[in-house]
């Protein structure tokens, strides 16, 4: 589904991925672990076509998207859903508007079919009811749910998660990471998590991979990351 090879990107001279490669298969859920700046967001960025690499191949679902165009990558991120690590939502609209949003701007549905289309995606996140509602008016954990819905109501076929867990207290982790992690398998679809959470990447993950310095240097299950004898695995996981 995703086929990552021989990744480079620097900034100002500054190497921040030095030949990342990896492959997901389709309907996993993986988690990128690593320490800040080891390049985890600017990976993320990459993969829905917003930073452009200075060498390597991003293939997602066989096509090679550092070969599109700006006009074929658009149409490509309609296949991508993607939580923020602030949620992102629009603060002026409701919740229902939030989500109807992006129904409004690339999907043919009459009114009645964008409104039974949001409340299908706030049950999935058990926001049912909040509809009416404000971000403001929302804990920093239901935002997360309420970003989520908004980030697969397209359809996506791809969801990437920018620290989900950011700023949320050990409950309210938990909470989203397990919500990703069903609604993931659910759906179908393939997910990519960048996190410092180390328990739960574990918890929800098929896999995990570590970065450092611009690379991989552990990936595999539980088991796996925690048997690594590389030193910043093993200060990570404890």
């Amino acid at each position: 589904m995703i086929r990552v090879e021989e990744l480079h990107k620097s900034f100002n001279g500054q190497s921040v991925l030095d030949g990342v490669s990896f492959s997901i298969e389709r309907g996993e859920v993986v988690t990128f672990l690593g320490l800040s700046g080891t390049g985890k967001s600017v990976l993320l960025l990459h993969l829905i076509g917003l930073l452009s690499p200075d060498r390597g191949r991003i293939v997602i679902d066989g096509t090679d998207i550092t070969r599109l165009s700006e006009r074929e990558l658009l149409a490509f991120r309609r296949q991508v859903g993607y939580l923020f690590q602030d949620s992102a939502l629009y603060d002026f609209m409701t919740v229902e508007d939030n989500l109807a949003f992006p129904l409004e701007e690339h999907a043919d549905l009459s009114d009645a079919q964008r409104r039974d289309k949001v409340r299908e995606y706030l049950a999935m996140v058990d926001m049912e009811g909040a509809g009416g509602r404000y971000p403001s008016e929302l804990s920093g954990g239901m935002r997360k749910r309420v970003a989520l819905a908004r980030a697969l109501i397209l359809g996506a076929k791809v969801l990437l998660c920018d620290e989900p867990t950011s700023g949320l207290d050990p409950v309210r982790s938990r909470d989203i990471s397990v919500v990703i992690r069903d609604l993931s398998r659910r759906t179908g679809t393939t997910t990519v998590i960048t996190s410092h959470d180390v328990a739960n990447s574990f918890r929800i993950s098929d896999r995990v991979f570590v970065l450092d310095k611009g690379r991989v240097v552990a990936q595999g299950t539980e088991d796996d990351i925690r048997g690594s004898q590389v030193e910043l695995v093993r200060e990570l996981v404890g």
